[in-house]
């Protein structure tokens, strides 16, 4: 745990059968620069691969020991590298992001782990890109060093995905074995916790974020020792773990003392704890029971998906008089699946009426983007940027303490101030935009349950006329096809993210705010309201430039201002959300009416078959028929579960 960011590129990390490294690169690697990486490994037994026109790189370690993987990465994706290693420089910057695969037990084929860059990146690139992965989790474990608890650098950061994006927060305080038992208190009364509380009051974070303790060392010694990694005896000569005289005693007297003393250290060490309380959030009481809801919901689709042609296609191998049926009911069925596309379509129009602007049942909508810029202007920045910064620069030493720190604290609080007055504005926004995408959702997810009503009854001419949605899965959530967008991930909090620049940008503003007041600086004597009317016309260009107009860099360029970023959000997300449904209604057709053309043209061939085609697909449909309705109960469980919880 360092304050220094260490990590510039996004990097997964999997479980594999071999050790390698992939890269994607925005672009092709020169043949300079491939030369370079050939160089660097010269010493290391590996093998290069260059594919996708020199956009994907493979590097394959024959020798699997870790520094071979350390000297691959360390000019590729660590911050030193910019120092070390710069020569390197140019392909860096191509690189988007790395997929590190270990053959190692310790991590599970099922899971990936994203190291991200850090959230006070010096890169606005860097954090968005790490926001970005926050915006798509249903909670965040907030690490802290439980020696430096009260003074963690990102507070701001933590501040902003509580209020702002209304992201749960766990905070783990981390190295418990080096604490007294006493400190170790989540009620913050005294120890670290209490360190922590005091600075989430100072930066008017709720009080209600809950608070863990943990060792990890310990728990690491107990996984150890419970795989034979280590022995008994390494673990009692272990200066860095106390055992208490009376649990050496009953490991004396005990059985299997390897087992009893990797349990008590497990114990000791808080994960158990830990571990409960994740899993009664994520399935009790996080949004909708997203986590265990939205899996649930995806494989009931998935095997519905599976089922509904296995099951038209056995059901007219069973019965080929069908396929007249099917052949008279096709015209019937293409026309309720136009009037479902047409009824679908209303439904975007007026999502697109509303985020963008238009008429809606004889009322004119304003856009998303028109409400923001309707908010931000000269008179309300005036009011909620520049007024308060000049009232906090009245109270108490503030105006002394700026001209001391060479107004590093006054880009601090204009950083405070800009973020609360663009995180107000998009709150209100925000549940605007969620409650019509919302509504639009609700509304496809009836249409899309209709289509899946005509696929499932395909060869019965009579579910043509009423197909109904089935209500279990009448939820946000819908996967109608393999090919198909998910809906779930396309509204809500998984659309994208805008985070402002706000860092870059006041660095930047407050620069020239610093240029103007320097020249200030001996004139001690100047009374207090001098110094504010000096300051004022400064503090209000540099807010206004950063928020409207756009901060100038050296070179004179000037960057893009808060403004136009929110708004290109705006326009992002509303375009994300209309095309990712409308891709998810275009699939659903498209599956239902292949399909059919497809089951027509396989008349022939099923009826000559028939009797091989219902041995191959009933054990499959009882078996899709079993998953499904184990993963409605898991729906249905979670779904009274929250309404009991709520």
């Amino acid at each position: 745990m360092d304050v220094e960011e260490c990590t510039s590129k996004l990097t997964f990390i999997q479980r594999s059968d071999a050790m390698a490294l992939n890269l994607r690169l925005n672009e092709a690697i020169s043949e300079h620069e491939l030369e370079s990486i050939k160089t660097l490994l010269k010493d290391i037994n590996v093998n290069i691969e260059v594919h996708e026109e020199g956009c994907q790189i493979h590097i394959a370690f024959h020798n699997e020991e870790p520094h071979a993987l350390r000297t691959s990465l360390e000019p590729l994706v660590t911050v030193m590298g910019d120092e070390d290693f710069p020569h390197f420089m140019p392909l860096r910057e191509k690189i988007e992001e790395l997929n590190i695969q270990l053959p190692s037990t310790v991590l599970q084929e099922d899971i990936a782990f994203v190291d991200t860059p850090g959230v006070h990146s010096v890169s606005q690139t860097r954090q968005e890109i790490t926001y970005g992965i926050i915006e798509r989790s249903h909670l965040v474990i907030c690490f802290v060093d439980s020696s430096f608890a009260g003074n963690i650098h990102d507070l701001n950061f933590i501040k902003r995905i509580i209020k702002w994006r209304g992201r749960r927060v766990f905070f783990v305080l981390n190295k418990a074995d080096k604490l007294d038992p006493d400190e170790i208190d989540m009620r913050g009364i005294r120890g670290p916790a209490s360190s922590l509380l005091e600075a989430f009051g100072r930066h008017d974070i709720p009080e209600d974020s809950e608070i863990f303790f943990l060792s990890g060392y310990r728990a690491l010694r107990a996984q150890q020792l419970d795989n034979g990694q280590i022995t008994l005896e390494e673990v009692l000569d272990d200066n860095k773990i106390s055992i208490p005289l009376g649990i050496q005693k009953r490991l004396e007297e005990s059985t299997h003392p390897n087992a009893d003393l990797a349990a008590y250290l497990m114990g000791q060490s808080r994960f158990p704890h830990l571990k409960e309380r994740l899993l009664d959030y994520l399935l009790n009481e996080n949004k909708a029971g997203a986590v265990v809801g939205t899996a649930g919901r995806f494989v009931w689709e998935r095997a519905d998906d599976f089922m509904a042609p296995l099951e038209n296609e056995l059901e007219l191998a069973k019965d080929p008089t069908k396929f007249d049926e099917l052949r008279a009911n096709r015209e019937n069925l293409l026309q309720k699946l136009e009037e479902i596309r047409a009824n679908s379509d209303q439904v975007l129009n007026r999502y697109n009426a509303r985020s963008k602007g238009g008429q809606l049942d004889g009322v004119v909508c304003t856009g998303y983007e028109a409400q923001f810029r309707s908010k931000v202007n000269e008179d309300t920045i005036q009011e909620k940027v520049i007024a308060p910064l000049i009232a906090w620069l009245r109270e108490g030493n503030n105006l002394k303490d700026a001209r001391r720190k060479k107004f590093e604290s006054l880009s601090t609080q204009m950083e405070h101030q800009v973020d609360e007055f663009i995180s107000t504005i998009m709150q209100g926004l925000t549940a605007t935009m969620e409650q019509a995408e919302q509504e639009a959702r609700d509304d496809i997810t009836e249409h899309l349950g209709q289509v899946r009503g005509l696929r499932t009854h395909m060869t019965d001419p009579g579910q043509v006329e009423i197909s109904v949605i089935e209500s279990s899965v009448a939820g946000s959530y819908m996967a109608f096809g393999a090919g198909g967008a998910a809906l779930g991930a396309a509204a809500g909090a998984a659309v994208g993210s805008f985070v402002p620049g706000l860092g870059t940008a006041i660095g930047a503003g407050v620069g020239g705010l610093m240029g103007i007041a320097t020249g200030f600086l001996t004139r001690l004597a100047w009374s207090e309201d001098r110094w504010l009317k000096k300051l004022e016309p400064a503090i209000q260009e540099n807010a206004l430039n950063m928020i409207i107009h756009g901060v100038k860099d050296k070179e004179g360029y000037r960057g893009k201002p808060i403004i136009e970023s929110v708004a290109e959000h705006l326009r992002t997300r509303a375009d994300v959300f209309y095309e990712a449904v409308q891709g998810e209604v275009d699939n659903a057709i498209d599956v239902v009416q292949k399909e059919c053309d497809g089951l027509l043209a396989r008349e022939e061939e099923i009826r000559r078959e028939s009797n091989a085609i219902i041995e191959r697909l009933e054990p499959k449909v009882t078996q899709l028929s079993a998953l499904r309705s184990q993963a409605q109960t898991i729906v249905e469980e979670t779904t009274r579960v929250d309404k009991v919880t709520l």
